[in-house]
């Protein structure tokens, strides 16, 4: 049973404890001028600065006419080279359709498709160059008028090309 004297006694006990740690605390609260001011400093009662002018020249854009061309040349020189050995990667397709997984004409099938796609590669990397030179442009908002204009036809042949590889696995019964 809790009786007043035993709270009493309690209480008691507790602040015999806290007295020394309250007195401790007091003697945390000097007043030494070894602390900042809150007043008002000249930096914050400055009028605002200027805002900075605009560049006076447009913006170039990143990519001239003769790198786009030569981006462009690169692609469709990985297009032709996918398209030579297109014939051929089909004929083995074909040869392979049916063929046990530990077969030669499967395996010749499977060396074929990973040649098409190296040249596949070649041409992504193009597509990938342009889809760089494209997100620069809009971080810089310079002109991508035709950037996009040779990344849209890059586009086209990659695409074409995965239709390609795409038939050739179906051809092998993939």
């Amino acid at each position: 049973m809790v009786t007043t004297l035993g709270v009493y006694m309690f209480v008691r006990r507790k602040i015999w404890v806290l007295l020394p740690l309250m007195a401790g605390l007091g003697a945390c609260a000097s007043s030494d001028a070894r602390y900042p001011s809150l007043a008002m400093r000249p930096f914050e009662t400055a009028p605002p600065a200027a805002a900075p002018e605009p560049p006076a020249e447009p913006t170039r854009p990143l990519a001239g006419p003769a790198a786009l061309a030569e981006l462009a040349a690169r692609a469709v020189a990985a297009n032709e080279a996918f398209t030579s050995q297109q014939p051929a990667a089909s004929r083995l397709a074909r040869a392979a359709f049916g063929q046990p997984v530990e077969s030669d004409a499967r395996a010749r099938a499977l060396v074929a498709m990973a040649d098409l796609a190296a040249r596949r590669g070649a041409t992504s990397a193009v597509l990938a160059e342009l889809d760089r030179l494209a997100a620069d442009s809009a971080i810089t908002f310079a002109p991508a008028q035709e950037i996009e204009a040779t990344r849209s036809r890059v586009l086209i042949l990659v695409q074409g090309q995965d239709a390609a590889m795409a038939r050739l696995w179906e051809e092998m019964g993939q």
